[in-house]
């Protein structure tokens, strides 16, 4: 160990460690602050402007300026019913007829020309949420997503008929069905 070095204008130099005036100066000497006893649990900056933290020897998150990273095979998980809810910031979609819906959005106004077909794939993130409104009425419109919990397949009926999914990690549930027009009906999940 190098000798300690203590002055009241720098604090405390230990090992590299600088301790002064209530903070904790790693300076890229031990590069990491360790909370555990094998030392594989650590928060480090070996990165100029970015934090990493570990668990477990893998690093699991990042922080860089005005962001928090979730690395892969990484989540943030709460109780086993709750999630952190994920919206999807891009232009709203415009579906006309059958076909995709898809899942770079948050809503998709979908306008059916007959009886149509839409078809939704599983979520890219647990907790991704989803929103789908029938805006014109041209026939039923048949929503089939990959994974559906409580059915296979939801029919808008009317305009105005809406459904609100979230991606729970194996299939989209239906936390919310209605019509904006009415306020009474809503689509079928079945």
């Amino acid at each position: 160990m190098a000798s300690s070095i203590f002055t009241t204008t720098t604090g405390i130099l230990l090992d590299g460690v600088n301790l002064y005036a209530g903070t904790v100066d790693l300076n890229g000497t031990a590069n990491a602050l360790i909370l555990d006893a094998n030392g594989d649990t650590h928060i480090s900056a070996p990165t100029d402007n970015q934090i990493d933290i570990a668990v477990g020897g893998s690093d699991d998150f990042t922080i860089t300026a005005n962001s928090f990273n979730i690395l892969t095979g990484s989540t943030i998980a709460g109780p086993s019913s709750t999630f952190v809810p994920l919206i999807p910031i891009a232009t709203q979609q415009a579906l006309s007829g059958g076909g995709a819906i898809n899942i770079t959005s948050f809503y998709t106004a979908w306008t059916t020309t007959a009886a149509d077909a839409g078809t939704l794939i599983d979520g890219a993130v647990k907790g991704q949420l989803k929103k789908i409104q029938l805006i014109v009425d041209g026939g039923d419109g048949t929503l089939t997503p990959s994974n559906l919990s409580g059915g296979s397949t939801i029919t808008f009926a009317d305009a105005g008929d809406y459904v609100i999914l979230a991606w729970n990690g194996t299939a989209w549930v239906a936390v919310e069905l209605g019509n904006d027009a009415d306020g009474a009906t809503g689509p079928v999940l079945a």
